[in-house]
C-alpha cells in the first residue's frame, strides 16, 4: 500500500523538467510566447546551483570578458534582483529574494503551470517520441503524469533524456575523438565534484568555534585555496572523485560538510592569517544540498567541440553563445589539499575564449526528435561543456530552447525539422528579446524603424575624464578606440610618470575586426608606429600626432609600452571600448576576469562620432564592429530626445528600446538595491501630430534593459523617445529602438 494518489495531468503543450535558470529562460520564453507550458522542478525553491538552498553566484561569458554579459530573459532576473537584493553576490550570499525573484517571475505567466517538489522518476516513449513523463511531488504525496507535445530536459543530469534513452557521455574524451588539442591523450570517467557552500557573519562579538568530532582537519597551511575572505564560500570545498557524483550524492554531502567545518576550524582556530580577523565571525548558514557541475552530457545532433570555439562557433543554426574559460578542475579536490584546485592544463592564462557562437543542433538530438535539452546536459565534448557549464550561459540558451518550442509548436514539427528560413526566424525572435548571437542583427522585416532616418538631440563625444588609478606600461597596454570617417589626426593618452628622468613611450595603432579582437594584438602588426616623450614625475595628456585622414575607418587598439610610466584609467568605463594588457606571454582585457572591467583614458581627433544616433539601428545591441550605442551629449544634461522619420506616415502601436546598463559590469560587482546608473529611468515616447508632439506612452522608474511599449495604432510621419531622467548619469544611451505596426509579446 502506498499513501502516494495517482493523478493524471495531461494537455500542456510544452513540459519543462528542471527548474535551475536554464529551465526558467525555456518555461518563461515558452510560456510568453503563448505556449501552454509546465514546469516541474525537484527542489522547493527555484534557481538550481543559485538557489538560496546551495547558492552557487551565476557566472557567465561576462567575467572573462568585458561587454559580454549574457542578456534576454537571465539578465532581466539578475537586474530584478539586484535592484531588490540587500545582499551583494559573492559564494554563499544568495538569499531568499532571488528565489522569490525568480518564483514570482513564473506566477506573472498565465500559460506556465509550476510544480514544485516533484521528481521525474519515469519517461514514456512511443512511435520513438517522448509522450509523457512521471514523477512524485513529496509535500502532496501526489503521482503526476505530465503529458506534452515537447519536453525540455533541463535537470542538469540529463535524467529525463537518460530516462528516454537518449545516448549520454560521462567524462573526458581521448583527442582522438575529437582532434581537440587541449584534450589527453586517453580519456577519463572522473568528472567535476560536487560542492557545499556556507555564509558567516560578524556577530560583533567573539564567537568561540568548537568543531564536531566528525570534522575535517586542517591545522596547517591551506595551499591554493585563499580563505581571507570568510563571509561566504569557498567554490574550492569540492569532493567527487573517486565517488560517482549522482549515484554516491548523499555520501559527498556528508563528507563536504565535514570538509566545510574543517575550512571554518582553521580560519577561526589555526590559521595565523585569519584567527584573528575572524575572532567575531560565526557561521550563519551552512549548505545541505551540494551543487553539482558535472554529470551525463547528451550526444546530439551536433557535439561541440575545441575545435568549434577556435573557429568562433559559426553556425548558420546559431541560438546563443558561450565565453567562460575552459575550466576544468583537478580530479581529487580536497582529498589532495597540496594540489591546485584548478587543473593546470587548461585554465584562464593558458587560452582565452572569446564568445562563440552554439548551433540549435547541440540542444535536441534525432533518438528523441521531441525533446530538447538545457543546461549542462548539453550536446558538447567536456572541453566545450567547461566553457558552457556556468549558469548565465545556460539561462540564455535556455531561454532558445524555449523559443525553439514556441515555433515548432506553431508549426506542428520537431526541432531537427525546421528548415533553415524558419531557423532564420527562430534567430530574429531570439535577436527581438536581447538573446544576442555573434554575427547576427536585426533584419525584422516588421520593424519599421529599419526604414527610419534617425537623428538626435545631440551626441556624446569619445574620451573620458581620467581618475587617480592607472595601468603600468612596463608591460604594453592597449585601449581600444574608435575611427571615423575624417581618419585619425591625433590621440590624446593621460598618462603618469613615475621614474626619475624622461621616459619614451611607444605607441602603434593595430587595426581590430571588432570588440573583442584580441587576436589582432596577438599578430604583432601594425597600422602606424609613433613614439611620445613623458617627463619625469609629471602627470597630464600627452600628444600623438599621427596625420593620417586617409587611415580607414573602424576600430583600432592603440598600444602603448614604457619602463616607469603608469597610464590612467578612466573615471567611468568608456562605452564599448575595453582596454588589455600583455601577461603571462599573452593579451588579456584589463585588468583581469571576476571584476570590474576599466578603460584607459584616451581621446581621438577628429571625433569619430562614434556614438550618432544612427548606432541604434545597427540591429546590434551590445559593441560589435562599432559602438552601436546612442549617446546624448553629457554636458548638455537631460532631457535628450532620438528621434525616427519616415519618408512617409507609417502606422505605429509599439515600441521596443533596449537601453544601456552596461554589460561590462557582471553581477558580482553590482552592489544591494543596485540599479544601472546608464539606464534611462523616465521617458516618454512621442508621435508627431499636425499640432505638434502627442504622447503615446510615459514610463517612470525603469531599471530594466529591454522594455516593450503598446498603444492603439495611430499614423504618423515621425516618432521620438524623450530621456528625462537616468539612473545616476546625466546623459541617455540606447542601443536599439525598434517601431511595430502591431504590439509585440514581451
Amino acid at each position: 500500500m502506498s499513501t502516494f494518489l495517482a493523478e493524471r495531468h495531461d494537455g500542456f503543450d510544452l513540459v519543462v523538467v528542471g527548474g535551475g535558470l536554464a529551465g526558467l529562460g525555456a518555461a518563461l520564453a515558452a510560456a510568453r510566447g503563448g505556449v501552454r507550458t509546465a514546469l516541474v522542478h525537484n527542489r522547493p525553491v527555484l534557481g538550481g546551483c543559485s538557489s538560496s538552498e546551495i547558492r552557487v553566484p551565476p557566472a557567465g561569458a561576462g567575467y572573462h570578458t568585458p561587454f559580454a554579459m549574457e542578456t534576454g530573459i537571465v539578465y532581466e532576473l539578475v537586474l530584478a534582483d539586484r535592484a531588490r537584493n540587500h545582499d551583494p553576490v559573492e559564494g554563499g550570499l544568495a538569499n531568499s529574494v532571488w528565489d522569490l525573484t525568480l518564483y514570482e517571475a513564473v506566477r506573472a505567466e498565465p500559460n506556465l503551470s509550476l510544480f514544485l517538489d516533484t521528481q521525474i522518476t519515469e519517461a514514456e516513449v512511443a512511435g520513438g517520441r517522448l509522450v509523457a513523463v512521471s514523477g512524485c511531488q513529496a509535500g502532496s504525496e501526489t503521482r503526476w503524469r505530465l503529458a506534452g507535445r515537447l519536453f525540455v530536459d533541463a535537470t542538469g543530469d540529463g535524467a529525463v533524456g537518460a530516462a528516454a534513452g537518449l545516448p549520454f557521455r560521462i567524462g573526458q574524451e581521448a583527442q582522438g575523438e575529437y582532434g581537440e588539442r587541449f584534450a589527453p591523450a586517453a580519456g577519463w570517467s572522473h568528472t567535476l565534484g560536487n560542492s557545499l557552500h556556507f555564509r558567516a557573519r560578524d556577530t560583533g562579538r567573539p564567537a568561540p568555534f568548537a568543531p564536531p568530532s566528525w570534522a575535517a582537519r586542517f591545522e596547517s597551511c591551506l595551499p591554493h585555496r585563499p580563505h581571507r575572505q570568510f563571509a561566504g564560500g569557498y567554490w574550492w570545498i569540492e569532493l567527487g572523485w573517486p565517488r560517482d557524483t549522482v549515484r554516491d550524492n548523499e555520501l559527498l554531502r556528508d563528507e563536504l560538510l565535514a570538509q566545510v567545518l574543517g575550512v571554518w576550524d582553521h580560519i577561526k582556530n589555526h590559521c595565523p592569517d585569519t584567527r584573528e580577523a575572524a575572532r567575531n565571525w560565526a557561521l550563519d548558514w551552512v549548505g545541505m544540498v551540494p551543487g553539482r557541475r558535472e554529470s551525463r552530457r547528451f550526444v546530439g545532433a551536433h557535439v561541440l567541440t575545441q575545435e568549434d570555439i577556435d573557429a568562433g562557433g559559426r553556425f548558420a543554426d546559431t541560438v546563443g553563445f558561450g565565453g567562460w574559460e575552459i575550466d576544468d578542475h583537478t580530479k581529487e579536490g580536497m582529498r589532495e589539499v597540496a594540489k591546485k584546485p584548478s587543473f593546470e592544463g587548461v585554465n584562464h592564462w593558458l587560452y582565452f575564449v572569446r564568445p562563440f557562437g552554439v548551433p540549435l543542433r547541440s540542444l535536441y538530438s534525432p533518438a528523441v526528435p521531441n525533446l530538447l535539452f538545457a543546461g549542462r546536459c548539453l550536446s558538447a565534448s567536456r572541453l566545450a561543456f567547461n566553457s558552457l557549464r556556468v549558469m548565465l550561459t545556460l539561462g540564455a540558451l535556455g531561454q532558445a530552447a524555449g523559443e525553439t518550442a514556441v515555433l515548432c509548436l506553431r508549426d506542428g514539427t520537431v526541432p531537427g525539422e525546421l528548415p533553415p528560413a524558419r531557423i532564420r526566424d527562430l534567430q530574429q525572435r531570439l535577436l527581438e528579446r536581447d538573446v544576442f548571437l555573434p554575427g547576427f542583427r536585426n533584419q525584422d522585416p516588421a520593424d519599421l524603424a529599419r526604414e527610419a532616418v534617425a537623428t538626435a538631440s545631440s551626441e556624446a563625444p569619445f574620451g573620458g575624464e581620467p581618475d587617480a588609478s592607472g595601468g603600468s606600461l612596463a608591460a604594453p597596454s592597449a585601449q581600444l578606440i574608435p575611427v571615423g570617417p575624417g581618419g585619425l589626426i591625433r590621440t590624446r593618452m593621460f598618462l603618469e610618470s613615475r621614474a626619475t628622468e624622461s621616459r619614451t613611450v611607444m605607441v602603434r595603432l593595430v587595426a581590430a575586426a571588432e570588440v573583442w579582437d584580441l587576436p589582432a594584438l596577438e599578430a604583432g602588426g601594425s597600422a602606424a608606429e609613433s613614439e611620445c616623450r613623458i617627463e619625469a614625475g609629471t602627470a597630464d595628456w600627452v600628444d600623438v600626432v599621427w596625420d593620417r585622414p586617409d587611415l580607414p575607418a573602424g576600430l583600432y587598439w592603440l598600444c602603448l609600452a614604457g619602463e616607469g610610466v603608469v597610464w590612467r584609467h578612466t573615471a567611468a568605463m568608456t562605452p564599448g571600448c575595453p582596454a588589455a594588457r600583455f601577461a603571462n606571454g599573452r593579451w588579456w582585457f584589463h585588468p583581469g576576469p571576476f571584476g570590474l572591467w576599466r578603460t584607459f583614458a584616451a581621446t581621438v581627433f577628429p571625433d569619430p562620432r562614434a556614438y550618432g544616433a544612427e548606432q541604434a539601428l545597427t540591429g546590434v545591441t551590445r559593441p560589435g564592429t562599432s559602438m552601436n550605442l546612442w549617446r546624448s551629449a553629457p554636458a548638455l544634461g537631460l532631457p535628450a530626445s532620438i528621434e525616427l522619420a519616415w519618408d512617409g506616415e507609417r502606422e505605429v502601436a509599439g515600441v521596443q528600446v533596449v537601453f544601456d546598463t552596461d554589460l561590462s559590469r557582471v553581477n558580482r560587482v553590482m552592489p544591494p538595491f543596485f540599479r544601472a546608473p546608464e539606464c534611462v529611468r523616465d521617458y516618454r515616447i512621442e508621435v508627431w501630430a499636425e499640432n505638434g508632439w502627442r504622447t503615446v506612452w510615459t514610463e517612470r522608474g525603469n531599471y530594466q534593459r529591454r522594455r516593450v511599449h503598446a498603444w492603439s495604432p495611430v499614423r504618423t510621419p515621425r516618432l521620438r523617445l524623450v530621456a528625462e531622467a537616468t539612473n545616476g548619469i546625466p546623459e541617455a544611451r540606447l542601443y536599439e529602438i525598434r517601431v511595430y505596426a502591431v504590439s509585440q509579446q514581451n
